[in-house]
């Protein structure tokens, strides 16, 4: 330990320096020897560790398919080790998820995985960029520790709510499109389970997240799923209102026999209503809106110009 700070020392010139240098290698070394035994206790470098876990996946070991990296495996056993892939199947990080565009069945232990690493990584980070700066006391020190675990536990939240924020805008603004080439696909005589194949067709290319959920929601139907609870599904899959009324509707058309047309031409009616009120809501509200930026922004530049020359002449008459 003398040869090292000795070593920093000679290195830095600075005794000080040096014996900050000493202890962020040295906090640094406990993070890493800390991941390394976690590394090793997980056991991702043992080949049938591995293999069971792929086998586990559905992955057969092929070449052609695309096997998981070993960061992956990481993080879904540390994952693991904070709740069950049955628990999580209904739980609000799992909807949550869902929403954002994250289907598959480890995206909730990579997400807690993830928020528990995270703050770890910024914390040495942290520690290896703090003996370098100046005359930095511990007080601050702490402070930057903190703010750096703060950022690790609420980065990936943050992420995840602007991804669900962005898709679901991305959803309700292909969601027209959609109900009008179903009203035209069910009114040309085409069943409901061909309607949404066709628009998912195509919708393939100028709305790809909506084209999928509706192929997902035909492959269920394939599958054996009633067309009901595939609609459901994409109901929960999306969270989206718009989404959920169309659904009932097409329910309760579903169990009593009505006709599917008349219902999705309703529907689209009453959609477009909500649209435009929607909109006059929107503009209604643009005056309101507009007294901020003028008292903050046009009316003090208007005194400025209307009454400023003549509080300059009055200046220079005071002051003669």
């Amino acid at each position: 330990m003398d040869y090292l700070l000795g070593l920093f020392s000679r290195v830095t010139g600075n005794e000080e320096m040096a014996r900050l240098l000493f202890v962020g290698a040295m906090s640094l070394s406990a993070v890493l020897a800390i991941v390394t035994v976690v590394l090793l206790l997980l056991g991702l470098q043992d080949p049938v560790q591995r293999r069971l876990a792929l086998i586990k996946r559905g992955h057969s070991g092929s070449a052609g398919q695309d096997a998981p990296s070993n960061l992956q495996l990481l993080l879904e056993r540390v994952g693991q080790r904070f709740g069950s892939t049955e628990a999580a199947q209904t739980s609000p990080t799992q909807t949550l998820l869902m929403h954002a565009g994250y289907r598959s069945p480890s995206a909730v232990q990579m997400y807690w995985a993830v928020r528990l690493l995270l703050p770890l990584v910024l914390v040495g980070v942290v520690l290896l960029v703090l003996p370098i700066i100046p005359k930095l006391s511990l007080i601050s020190g702490l402070a930057l520790v903190l703010m750096a675990v703060a950022i690790g536990w609420l980065a990936p939240a943050l992420y995840i709510g602007k991804r669900k924020q962005a898709r679901q805008g991305r959803l309700r603004a292909a969601f027209p499109d959609a109900l009008d080439l179903m009203v035209v696909c069910v009114e040309s005589g085409l069943a409901l389970p061909l309607t949404i194949e066709r628009v998912a067709e195509e919708m393939s290319v100028s709305q790809v997240e909506l084209a999928e959920e509706l192929a997902l929601v035909n492959s269920q139907v394939r599958a054996g799923i009633s067309s009901t609870e595939a609609l459901k599904q994409l109901a929960v899959r999306t969270g989206l209102e718009d989404v959920q009324g169309l659904v009932s509707l097409l329910a309760q058309s579903i169990r009593f026999g009505t006709s599917v047309a008349d219902t999705l031409r309703i529907y689209a009616d009453e959609f477009r209503d909500r649209r435009t009120q929607a909109a006059e809501e929107m503009g209604a509200k643009i005056g309101t809106k507009m007294i901020f930026p003028l008292i903050f922004c046009l009316w003090p530049s208007f005194f400025l110009v209307a009454i400023g020359p003549a509080i300059i002449g009055v200046f220079k008459a005071f002051g003669k």
